[in-house]
């Protein structure tokens, strides 16, 4: 493409290393580590940001918020704690069918609130174990059971305070301006309409999509239970563990301090001589991989920043949209944000669009943090099971087809993107986020 004075050679080299290395990773045609290392490497090696600001992400507390999280959701899963909690859920829920689904929905909530986002895996696992048990193969009874599992931990993180994500959106709203760090409860709040949504959906799904077999009552999930056997010394640790976490995180506003912290420091306490909860073989299993790649996307934003790409952008949108409405605009962010999930993952659009969003939303008088709450959202609605990992760990399965996959997955976005446009952007504005 020809430059020109907007369009440099060094936007050129950026979005060329950028688009390399998010192609890379959506095709999954280089191991996931090798792409994170490249990411920053690239952008030295090609004169386009110093190492300060290429590696300036690992001086913050997203490498270590994302390791944290990853040993809590280790360590609670290798003691059995997690396949407790889920059981208890759909226990005290009920045994029905609805009691079923939304047990599984406030399995994944608890757990993805203890384990900071990374109740993905131990949920595809204990969802495709009841649809085993259940003997219902490839049908949409699964599809069902699994979507809500998927939403249980993806979904979820919407509304529930998830660090490595919404690190990458506060970075980018200080970057334009906007510093803003909320407690765990003013999130909520923020965001509460969605859990109303979701918890809305798992109602309406059934509905549309019918399942066909009668599933077992609350008698096996009491006898599943009971086979776990009593709590053991490791478990009653670990719950502590874990009431310390979510109860650092709900007194945000008394303690002052930043939420991240909870995984920072409350992951290495295992440790300790008294306790011992925690093994190395915890620290072994942790997904480096991905703790590279979220801090690799944290600096496609450093670097953009460094060069004035966002500004750049800014300049060049804010004349179209200034005679928008703030609503439009924000819807529009919105939409860009369920386009982009076609093409590339959310930490990636998070980690390059969020500063020029952020940019283009103070630009125009809006408030960043709103802006970004929308493309945040958008991540969040797919029609594909590529488009999202923790939705594609539960296709990969194998037990929903890709046609009941995305049945359930358009009807979900569809109607979020109702609620997007009608609830969450009013809500936002009445809170002052816009």
């Amino acid at each position: 493409m020809p430059g020109n004075e907007i369009y440099t050679p060094e936007v050129k080299k950026f979005l060329f290393v950028t688009a390399v290395g998010i192609l890379l990773v959506a095709f999954e045609l280089v191991d996931l580590m090798a792409v994170s290392m490249m990411f920053p490497v690239g952008y030295i090696l090609f004169g386009l940001a110093p190492n300060a600001s290429a590696y300036g992400a690992w001086l913050g507390t997203t490498p270590l918020v994302v390791i944290g999280g990853y040993m809590i959701a280790n360590v609670m899963d290798r003691i059995g704690l997690l396949k407790r909690i889920a059981y208890w859920c759909i226990l005290k829920v009920g045994g029905s069918y609805y009691g079923l689904l939304y047990g599984v929905l406030i399995a994944g909530c608890v757990l993805n609130t203890a384990t900071g986002g990374n109740a993905w895996v131990i949920m595809a696992a204990f969802t495709f174990g009841l649809c085993k048990t259940f003997n219902l193969g490839k049908t949409m009874d699964s599809a069902l059971i699994m979507f809500v599992g998927a939403l249980s931990a993806a979904a979820s993180c919407v509304f529930i305070y998830t660090p490595y994500f919404l690190s990458i959106l506060f970075n980018s709203a200080a970057m334009a301006g906007a510093d803003y760090t909320p407690s765990w409860t003013t999130y909520f709040v923020q965001m509460a309409p969605y859990l109303i949504f979701i918890l809305a959906l798992v109602f309406i799904l059934p509905k549309i999509f019918k399942p066909t077999k009668k599933l077992p009552g609350k008698e096996f999930f009491q006898q599943e239970y009971e086979k776990l056997g009593p709590m053991s010394k490791d478990e009653k640790i670990g719950t502590g563990f874990m009431i310390l976490l979510i109860a650092f995180m709900l007194t945000g506003s008394i303690h002052g301090m930043e939420l991240d912290w909870a995984f920072i420091i409350i992951p290495w306490l295992m440790f300790l001589p008294v306790v011992k909860v925690a093994d190395a073989e915890d620290v072994k299993n942790v997904d480096f991989s991905m703790v590279f790649f979220c801090v690799a996307c944290l600096s496609i934003g450093n670097v953009s920043n460094y060069l004035g790409i966002g500004a750049m952008v800014a300049n060049l949108l804010i004349p179209v949209l200034e005679p928008l409405s703030s609503t439009v605009v924000v819807g529009a962010i919105y939409l860009i944000g369920v386009v982009l999930n076609f093409l590339l993952t959310p930490f990636a659009i998070l980690g390059g669009f969020s500063e020029p969003i952020a940019q283009v939303a103070a630009g125009l008088g809006i408030n960043p943090v709103g802006a970004l709450y929308s493309l945040y959202l958008g991540c969040d609605q797919v029609f594909l099971p590529y488009e999202y990992l923790s939705y594609l760990i539960f296709y990969a399965f194998g037990l929903m087809k890709m046609t009941d996959f995305i049945k359930l997955a358009a009807t979900k976005t569809v109607l979020a993107t109702l609620v997007a446009f009608f609830i969450m952007i009013p809500w936002w504005t009445f809170l002052g986020l816009l």
